[in-house]
């Protein structure tokens, strides 16, 4: 197992590219938290802070918040 997983002593991050949508349901599943990424540029910081916003207001608001902001992240692509 160990020879699989040589390749990770050669770096500390992975620079990647994931749209706002997966993102979104990755954090909401509890599979990712944002305090295993970190955001490259202002828009990419700017999406990840609306989504959470949006997740949060989800909780507390309802299930239908989550749809409208999964819907216009799309529209926005």
């Amino acid at each position: 197992m160990k020879r699989l997983f040589s390749f990770w002593d050669k770096t500390d991050c992975v620079n990647l590219a994931i749209a706002p949508d997966v993102l979104a349901t990755l954090v909401e599943t509890g599979q990712l938290h944002a305090t295993d990424f970190r955001c490259l540029d202002l828009g990419s910081k700017q999406i990840v802070w609306k989504m959470f916003l949006s997740l949060a207001a989800a909780k507390l608001g309802g299930r239908q918040a989550l749809a409208d902001f999964s819907l216009k992240l799309r529209s926005e692509r």
